[in-house]
């Protein structure tokens, strides 16, 4: 089975230590060969049962076991940390207990772009250019990872967007992508289930915002780098998003 490695970079822009989780592909010792590099949020949820916080995984190195066949990358996880709501989203909010929250996505990004990518194309074989990095996450990790797409193409083009957490700032997030010219990307995949919170208000909430981010999206993007999945039954988990996985990782990285 593929393995995986923790490093810790210091971010003065976060105020944290930040382990990194680091999956290579299985033929990188065998060979010279350079790599795609997708990176991902809430690393520590990606790869290992016992460092994810509820105890479940994506299971991505099972994946990569059962379906041999999916494309070879660097996969590097980012752990989210106690602040890990104002680091993924971009604007400020308040949930129903009326804490403030969000709006320190451009540190959170600084801290990657800046330190941790040059950290990665330094110590490893990657492809270090925009086309051939991608980014991806669920929850608050597909609006940061949406975000990516309308401000950080310079560095990525491929966007792996699952289960979004648009609605608590809804009305930002269209005027943002409105606004946007989202060039030079490649692919930009976004689901969301139909189960997505035990409350149907919130239910509905998931639905209704990914489907109106995807109504602007289809204007701005060709349909064939564009896709857009209502899952029947999915709800907010790391067991089903694990189920979806290797299509999603088909989709980004062929072509």
């Amino acid at each position: 089975m593929r393995e995986y490695s923790i490093i810790k970079l210091e971010s003065s822009k976060l105020n944290r230590e930040v382990r990194i989780f680091i999956s290579l592909p299985k033929s990188y010792s065998k060979t010279d060969k350079f790599y795609p590099v997708l990176y991902m949020h809430d690393g520590q949820n990606l790869f290992d049962d016992k460092q994810a916080y509820y105890g479940k995984s994506w299971g991505i190195l099972e994946a990569y076991e059962k379906y041999p066949n999916l494309p070879e990358l660097i996969i590097v996880g980012i752990e989210s940390g106690d602040k890990r709501t104002d680091e993924l989203t971009p604007f400020k909010f308040r949930f129903e207990d009326g804490e403030e929250n969000g709006g320190k996505i451009d540190d959170y990004f600084d801290f990657l772009i800046h330190t941790l990518k040059p950290f990665v194309d330094k110590k490893y074989r990657t492809f270090k250019s925009a086309k051939n990095t991608g980014i991806m996450g669920s929850s608050f990790g597909g609006v940061a990872s949406t975000y990516a797409a309308l401000k950080y193409t310079k560095y990525f083009t491929r966007f792996g967007c699952v289960s979004n957490a648009y609605f608590p700032f809804q009305k930002e997030m269209i005027e943002l992508t409105k606004q946007s010219e989202i060039k030079n990307v490649k692919k930009i995949y976004l689901d969301v289930g139909t189960k997505e919170d035990e409350k149907e208000k919130y239910a509905d909430f998931y639905l209704e915002s990914n489907q109106e981010m995807y109504e602007i999206l289809k204007q701005k993007i060709s349909p064939e780098d564009l896709k857009f999945k209502i899952i029947e039954g999915a709800i907010h988990n790391e067991s089903d998003w694990e189920k979806r996985f290797p299509e999603i990782i088909k989709f980004l990285f062929n072509g």
